[in-house]
């Protein structure tokens, strides 16, 4: 039997114990930590080698381990090598002294693999302090033998062994298994065999590949199966599923479900946020206002080894169970079952968000990963989002209200500093409502660091101070928008927005072209896969999400054509029209609904176009209509999609792109149509200007970048809630000129490429009936 882990990994479980507690202390040391490891690295001497990378293999007991990890750095002096070990802190550097046994033990292990490496008698461990405030460092030296760092090695395996154990015979099971699996289904549906060999190709070739395929291709699986089956065979140590939606998320543990019916043996995580899987009726992660917290790492290796002994596929429901059954957090809990698990299912943010991301995998991993993303035409709005962050004037005055003048000088001080940058600005702009710059205020950035110190030693010393929440806040925004800002390239822009209604001027950073940020996150996996039914046009997508190189795959419909029929009626809906056309698209609503008894879609623009055609049509109509609110829940979504039954006869009127627009499976006849009306362009705003001259500076269609392809891509995913298996049958019926033109018709999917146009209310009958009779 043999294990593979990491140094700090191996250090951690064997000698962490006490409690949680993220009570607040010093919380912006770990990006700081990072800066201080790397100018202090940079500051010595050639002879000094940073991030030195060492491996053992050792055998205890019939188990071989193999660990690896990183060194801070390795330099010589004479004929005597020193491994050094680097701690960022925040404490007097004359009050720290050498006891710290935890930052002892991974020097101690690096020492022991590079002595064994170069066959010494002895290494000396240096173990530097760097302070966070001005990077000034204090030293540590301890002198040891091959046989002192022999016995403090093979002490921490045998600690270690049992759990290793668990984990080898895992490890055993799962490549056994995943060789000798085969296809959970007695076939392929058209398409899908074709796709897992190309994700199987990208991965042996360590390649991108974009992969558009229709709904009901069954992409999950084709992506899953062959990654798993690289797993099995050494290609790669971990799969990361990522998802935009727990929708999707619950279709990959659906999957991995049928392969276990195949008789594979995995080890799989889905990672729920805080926030929903947090035991408490308060998120209080300190052992005085939590039970979990309290000792959390006196129990949690017994809990691992429970929990990875007896479970395979660990949701909520698992983890949230044995958190209780061994008292433990059940977020630590599941992120430390990831650390563990062949597989992990997670939002995109784990991976793509600089605020967020799992550090234990990223910033520390020396293993091989691939990221399967989901839905992957949703990352580009999600990437954007998270690369941006804004600033509101009046939350700096809100903060200064709330300080004492006499005990708080030093942070108004600081607020008026920023303040008065607000006001620089807004002057230095020429008072525009919108003003944007390529140029970031690094000053802004200046001040803002500033006053984030002098708030972090108030948190720390003065924790019952009223106003204590909201200097927490702006403390984490304030470091919130520090790690956004540090990603600021080619693509980013700093924006002013002066509000006129409620005259707070607004400071954001904004990311229009996330593909260079994203392309460096890609350097983190072997291979990425990327699929979507909506990847159309694929080179818009490919350009924004940083995948230019990758391999394409375009699969045609799995089911036979003849299922579903694509009208089209050349009605303009453009926003000067709307009023002069609404009466006519009311009456083709009402004709295509009535055609055949059933469950229909009908999708608009936006809430006021909705509203207008549906105050007409109750006045001119008796149909009963269900409208989807402004504001709906996902309980409130489910009991509306709960209308739609297999016997019903319902039409819904439903905005495009909403949460109506994806995640929604109606099969066979609760849904029989559904109508599009207009090209689903965003409305024209600031930020979509923006984002059209950005593209047009650059030498691409900035109009499309901006308006078009972002429009379609509601269109498809709206349409893509017909027809979801093979015996589904439908009519998608679009309302617009522009659905007809030819630049629109090269951008269509294959399977719409017979698109017929629909002149009037005769013609449309004729054509539905004409459909639904050849089926009959």
């Amino acid at each position: 039997m043999y294990i593979k882990t990491s140094v700090r990994k191996l250090i951690e479980f064997v000698m962490r114990s006490g409690d949680i507690d993220n009570s607040f202390r010093d919380s912006n040391r770990m990006v700081q930590g990072i800066k201080a490891h790397q100018q202090i690295q940079k500051s010595y001497s050639d002879n000094y080698k940073a991030e030195y990378y060492l491996r053992n293999v050792t055998e205890i007991d019939d188990m071989e381990f193999h660990v690896e990890g990183r060194a801070d750095g390795l330099f010589k002096v004479g004929d005597t090598y020193t491994i050094d070990e680097i701690k960022s802190t925040t404490r007097d550097l004359d009050k720290l002294d050498a006891s710290n046994k935890l930052h002892w033990a991974q020097a101690f292990c690096y020492g022991y693999f590079f002595a064994v490496k170069k066959g010494l008698k002895k290494v000396r461990i240096r173990l530097t302090y760097v302070s966070l405030d001005d990077y000034r460092t204090k030293e540590f030296y301890k002198e040891k033998s091959l046989d002192e760092l022999n016995e403090f090695y093979i002490n921490l395996l045998k600690e270690y062994i049992s759990f290793s154990k668990i984990l080898s015979i895992n490890l055993e099971k799962r490549d056994k298994t995943a060789i000798e699996l085969t296809f959970p289904y007695k076939g392929y549906r058209r398409g899908q065999r074709k796709m897992s060999v190309a994700v199987y190709r990208a991965i042996l070739d360590k390649r991108k590949l974009f992969v558009d395929a229709p709904t009901g291709t069954g992409k999950t699986i084709s992506t899953i199966f062959p990654s798993v089956k690289a797993l099995g065979e050494g290609l790669l140590d971990k799969i990361f599923y990522l998802t935009a939606k727990n929708t999707t998320a619950k279709e990959a543990i659906k999957s991995l479900f049928l392969l276990k019916e195949k008789n594979l043996s995995i080890k799989a995580v889905s990672i729920t946020s805080k926030e929903k899987i947090c035991l408490n009726d308060e998120i209080e992660c300190n052992p005085n206002d939590c039970p979990f917290a309290r000792g959390h790492f006196d129990r949690i290796n017994n809990a691992l080894k429970d929990i990875l002994e007896n479970e395979d596929i660990m949701d909520y429901d698992v983890i949230t169970s044995y958190s209780e059954k061994h008292k433990v957090c059940p977020l630590e809990f599941e992120l430390d079952i990831a650390l563990y698990s062949d597989i992990i299912i997670c939002d995109y943010n784990y991976v793509f968000d600089p605020n967020v991301y799992l550090r234990r995998f990223f910033d520390e991993s020396l293993e091989d990963f691939i990221f399967l993303i989901d839905e992957s035409h949703n990352l580009l709005e999600r990437s954007r989002k998270m690369l941006s962050h804004e600033f509101l004037e009046s939350s700096f005055k809100d903060l200064r209200e709330s300080m004492d003048i006499k005990k708080d000088k030093t942070i108004i001080k600081s607020l008026d500093s920023i303040l008065d940058e607000f006001e620089q600005m807004y002057k230095n702009y020429g008072k525009k409502l919108f003003y944007y710059s390529e140029k970031y205020n690094d000053d802004f950035d200046k001040k803002l660091i500033i006053l984030s110190k002098k708030l972090e030693k108030v948190l720390i010393d003065n924790k019952k101070r009223e106003d204590y929440d909201k200097i927490k806040d702006m403390f984490f925004e304030i470091n919130h928008h520090i790690k956004v800002s540090d990603n600021f390239m080619e693509g980013f822009y700093m924006t002013l927005t002066f509000d006129d209604n409620s005259l707070d001027k607004i400071f954001e950073i904004k990311c229009i072209d996330p593909s260079k940020v994203l392309k460096e996150k890609y350097k983190q996996a072997v291979s990425c896969i990327f699929f979507s039914a909506t990847l159309s046009p694929m080179e818009f997508y490919r350009k924004m999400l940083g995948a230019e190189d990758s391999l394409k795959l375009h699969l045609n419909l799995p089911f036979d054509n003849r299922n579903f029929k694509l009208l089209a009626t050349p009605i303009s809906t453009r926003y000067k029209d709307r009023n002069k056309n609404l009466m006519d698209i009311g009456d083709l609503i009402h004709e295509f609904i009535s055609s055949k008894k059933g469950n229909y879609f009908i999708f608009f623009p936006s809430f006021s176009y909705l509203e207008d055609i549906y105050e007409y049509y109750k006045d001119r109509y008796d149909d009963e209509i269900l409208v989807q609110e402004r504001f709906m829940s996902q309980t409130d979504r489910y009991k509306f999609l709960q209308n739609f039954t297999y016997d019903s006869e319902k039409t819904a009127f439903l905005v495009l792109g909403g949460i109506f627009s994806e995640g929604v499976d109606l099969k066979g006849d609760r849904l029989i149509g559904a109508m599009v009306i207009s090209v689903g362009m965003p409305g024209v705003s600031d930020e979509r200007n923006l984002i059209k001259n950005h593209f047009d500076k650059i030498n691409h269609n900035g109009f499309d970048y901006s308006y078009t392809y972002p429009g379609l891509n509601k269109i498809f995913q709206a349409a893509g809630r017909l027809i979801r298996d093979e015996k589904d049958r439908g009519i998608i019926y679009l309302i617009d000129d522009r659905f007809l033109w030819d630049k629109y018709r090269r951008l269509y999917p294959r399977h719409w490429a017979n698109i017929k146009e629909v002149r009037d209310k005769d013609e449309l009958r004729f054509l539905i009936d004409e459909f639904w009779n050849k089926g009959d």
